[in-house]
C-alpha cells in the first residue's frame, strides 16, 4: 500500500489548490452558454475522470474490493451520495451568484463560511493529531480568510483604476432587483458547500477515524452524487428557462467541461489522497487557499497591468498573507 510522507502530501495538496483555483477560469468563457448546462458537462465528465483514476490507484491505496466495502456499508455510502448531490447544488449556486453579483461580493460571503465552517467541521469530525494545536489551526484559517479579503480589496481598487467601476450603475440596480433570488443562491451555497468538508472528515477511514471507508471509494461516491444532483438541479433550471435547445451546440464548451472536470474532481481526488496524511483539520484550511490562484491567473492575464502602486501593494499583501497562512498551518 502507498504510504505518502507529510511533505509529499503537502505538495499534492498545494497542487490541488492550483487545480481548484483554475477550473473556475473556464466558467468565465461561456459567452452566453447556460451555467447549468456547463455544470452538467463538468460533473458528468467528473465521474469518468474519477473512476478511471480509481481503477489505476486502487491497488496502491485500498485492500479488498470497493464493491464489497460499499455493500457492507451501503447506508453510509448512500448518505455520501446524497451529500455529494446537495454539495454540487451549492457549487452551482455559488457559480450563478458569481455571475450575477461578481466574484468579489459573492466570495466575500461564501469564503467566510467555507474557511471557518469548513475548518470547524474538519476539526470536529476529522480530529486532531498529537502536537496539532486548535489555536494554531484557527490562526492559519483566519489569516487565509484575511488574505482573501485583502485580495478582493485589491480587485476593487483594480476596477477603479481601470474604469470598470464606472460601468456598474446598471449592474447594481439589477442586483437590487434580484436580491431575493441572489439571497437564495448564496444561502444554498453557504449551506451545501460545507458538505464536502463534512463527508471527507466524517466518513473517510484514517488513523483518527478507523471506522470510515477508503478515501477513493468516498470520492467516487461523491462524484456520482454530484452528477445526479447536477442533472436534477440543472435539468430543472434548463427546463424552466427553455434552454435545452443549445445544450449540444458548443463543442468548445464541452471541451472546457472536460478540462474543468479534470481540474475540479482531479483536484478532489488529490485532496482525498493527501488530506488523511496531513489530517483534515490542517488540510481543509490549506485547501481554501485556492483563492490565491484566482489572482495569480488575473496577474497572468494582465488584469493588474495598468493599476496604481497602491493596488499592486494591496494585492502583494494579499498574496503574502496566503503564503503566511499556509506556512502557519504546516
Amino acid at each position: 500500500m502507498a504510504n505518502l510522507t507529510q511533505s509529499s502530501a503537502l505538495f499534492i495538496l498545494i497542487l490541488t489548490t492550483l487545480m481548484w483555483g483554475s477550473w473556475f477560469q473556464f466558467g468565465k468563457r461561456l459567452k452566453g452558454y447556460p451555467v447549468p448546462a456547463f455544470m452538467i458537462w463538468v460533473y458528468t465528465f467528473s465521474v469518468v475522470v474519477v473512476w478511471t483514476a480509481i481503477a489505476f490507484l486502487k491497488p496502491y491505496f485500498v485492500e479488498g474490493s470497493l464493491l464489497e466495502i460499499a455493500r457492507e456499508r451501503k447506508e453510509l455510502c448512500g448518505w455520501i451520495v446524497v451529500c455529494g448531490g446537495f454539495w454540487s447544488v451549492g457549487v452551482q449556486a455559488n457559480m450563478r451568484a458569481i455571475k450575477n453579483v461578481g466574484m468579489i461580493l459573492s466570495t466575500s460571503i461564501t469564503s467566510t463560511t467555507s474557511i471557518l465552517i469548513g475548518t470547524t467541521i474538519s476539526c470536529y469530525f476529522g480530529g486532531l493529531r498529537e502536537g496539532q494545536s486548535i489555536q494554531r489551526i484557527y490562526l492559519g484559517a483566519l489569516i487565509l480568510l484575511a488574505a482573501t479579503i485583502i485580495s478582493q480589496a485589491a480587485a476593487v481598487l483594480r476596477d477603479k483604476d481601470t474604469g470598470a467601476q464606472a460601468n456598474r450603475t446598471k449592474y447594481r440596480s439589477e442586483i437590487l432587483f434580484r436580491v431575493k433570488n441572489l439571497a437564495v443562491l448564496l444561502f444554498c451555497s453557504m449551506c451545501f458547500t460545507p458538505l464536502y468538508a463534512f463527508v471527507q472528515s466524517a466518513f473517510v477511514q484514517t488513523d483518527l477515524r478507523p471506522d470510515g471507508i477508503p478515501q477513493l471509494l468516498c470520492i467516487g461516491l461523491v462524484s456520482i452524487g454530484a452528477m445526479v444532483g447536477t442533472w436534477i438541479y440543472s435539468g430543472i433550471c434548463l427546463t424552466l428557462s427553455h434552454q435545452w435547445k443549445g445544450f449540444l451546440s458548443r463543442r468548445d464548451v464541452i471541451g472546457m467541461g472536460f478540462l474543468s472536470a479534470v481540474c475540479h474532481f482531479g483536484g478532489n481526488l488529490m485532496y482525498a489522497i493527501s488530506a488523511p496524511v496531513l489530517s483534515y483539520a490542517v488540510a481543509w484550511p490549506i485547501s481554501t487557499s485556492y483563492n490565491f490562484w484566482h489572482y495569480i491567473w488575473g496577474i497572468g492575464y494582465g488584469e493588474f497591468r495598468n493599476t496604481s502602486r497602491k493596488t499592486k501593494a494591496v494585492l502583494g499583501a494579499g498574496m503574502l498573507s496566503f503564503v503566511l497562512g499556509v506556512l502557519i498551518l504546516c
